[in-house]
């Protein structure tokens, strides 16, 4: 996450109750570079993450007021930033070219052992999420995404209609999108962007 509070955060916070705005500044620049560090790994595009710092902080001043000096300020950076990074994970799932500047962005970090490693991750934990789907969803699923399949194909070679073609995809994406949840947030926001065009693409082919 962002990691505690420092100790004189308290004290920042009550005088950016009190509409300091040199405290403001600096809980800015004392949270930047943790912030930046963390979302660069979800968003990828080093804007994306600016965009994101920038309206969390534009948050924090609009709720100033009600920040308690005694809670983690690291603790409100991170449940606006996070929901604000989901939000942009949905744009970018929506946007062909954003999604394309980010699977490039995906790629080129593959050459790190360490990225590597995520995305290794990542395929293990789908290829076994798959595997525990009911066994004609999994077979609808692996037949739509692994094999490219229309789902006027699939219902063709599986003797059912489209719809329930369709109906067996989306469960597929609840399932999958439950079991992702319990894992490391990296993986998830991996997850999320192929998950959440998915979604998209189901939707469409109604």
């Amino acid at each position: 996450m962002l990691g505690e509070n420092n100790q004189d955060d308290s004290l920042l916070i009550q005088r950016l109750r009190q509409n300091d705005a040199a405290a403001y500044i600096e809980l800015y620049n004392r949270y930047h570079s943790k912030m930046y560090s963390w979302l660069i790994r979800f968003v990828k595009l080093p804007e994306m993450a600016e965009d994101i710092i920038q309206e969390t902080f534009l948050k924090i001043w609009e709720i100033r007021h009600r920040l308690q000096p005694q809670q983690s300020f690291p603790a409100y950076l991170y449940r606006i930033s996070r929901n604000k990074a989901f939000k942009l994970l949905k744009k970018i799932s929506r946007d062909e070219n954003l999604r394309g500047r980010v699977l490039v962005r995906s790629a080129i970090e593959l050459n790190d052992p360490e990225k590597d490693f995520q995305w290794q991750q990542y395929q293990q934990l789908l290829d076994n999420a798959v595997s525990r789907l009911p066994v004609q969803r999994q077979r609808v699923y692996r037949l739509c995404r692994q094999n490219n399949k229309t789902y006027d194909e699939v219902a063709n070679e599986l003797g059912i209609s489209r719809n329930t073609v369709k109906e067996h995809m989306m469960k597929a994406v609840q399932d999958l999108r439950q079991y992702f949840y319990r894992y490391d947030k990296v993986i998830l926001m991996t997850f999320l962007i192929t998950i959440l065009h998915l979604t998209i693409q189901t939707q469409q082919a109604g």
